[in-house]
């Protein structure tokens, strides 16, 4: 049981089996890890959008909560009516990268996709992604900075100015991040080989940076896609979160 936290648990309770609805044929199972804190409004509608997106593919959804509101009843009281979710919740916050990475120890789904609960990661750019994984990407990075990406969830000029920093940043000291123009991006796609039996030792949020850096990456593919505004919910960005992102990244020019 990793660092003091429930097992994986379907979010309707314990004797319901997660089940697909529907399959394509040969199509890859796939886990869809959303690491949430207090983001109670948002996961009714970002369920009912990835029903829309994805249909009948095989795939569930796993909430990796650190929540200290109402967050983890709504998954319950959502998973009711689809067999596809489930709950992954720490009785105390682990920061979203470490929530990802406990997820991932529980979940043996061919493909893996790590998005945010806050709608700022539009469903629709999932078809894109598993595509670009499904042709023989190792990892598939939904990136603002692609031709064709936007970026509207920074409106702040100096959060614009901070986030395309600490891009330049990563990438002018880990040759592996420049491999895609946003290894920043908490919106991405990968093969659960690239990244079985690697040990990933992430700091705060930016767990694509882990993974491009410490797993087994040789190929790359960026999707364009717009980063949105936040709907519900408040930022988790904060200045001990750019601390933990320094630390990150000095850890892993280091490989330690």
């Amino acid at each position: 049981m990793p660092r003091g936290m429930s097992h994986l648990l379907p979010a309707g309770g314990s004797d319901r089996p997660v089940v697909p609805v529907g399959s394509r044929p040969h199509a890859p199972s796939v886990a869809i890890i959303v690491p949430t804190y207090n983001e109670r409004g948002n996961i009714a509608p970002l369920v009912a959008a990835l029903d829309r997106t994805l249909g009948a593919l095989p795939y569930r959804v796993v909430f990796a909560d650190d929540s200290t509101d109402a967050t983890p009843e709504e998954v319950r009281r959502v998973a009711a009516t689809d067999a596809r979710l489930l709950l992954n919740h720490a009785p105390r916050r682990r920061g979203l990268a470490q929530a990802v990475v406990d997820a991932l120890k529980d979940t043996g789904d061919e493909i893996v996709v790590v998005m945010d609960g806050d709608l700022q990661h539009p469903p629709a750019v999932l078809p894109g992604l598993l595509a670009a994984v499904e042709q023989g990407a190792d990892v598939a990075v939904a990136s603002r900075y692609a031709p064709g990406g936007r970026e509207l969830g920074l409106a702040n000029p100096m959060r614009r100015l901070v986030s395309w920093g600490s891009t330049r940043f990563a990438s002018a000291g880990l040759p592996p991040a420049r491999r895609t123009s946003d290894p920043l991006s908490g919106f991405f796609a990968f093969r659960r080989a690239a990244v079985d039996g690697v040990a990933l030792r992430p700091v705060g949020f930016k767990i694509l940076l882990e993974i491009l850096v410490r797993g087994r990456v040789t190929h790359v593919r960026d999707v364009p896609f717009t980063f949105d505004r936040r709907r519900h919910g408040r930022s988790k960005a904060t200045a001990w979160e750019g601390v933990n992102f320094i630390w990150h990244v000095l850890r892993l020019v280091l490989r330690r």
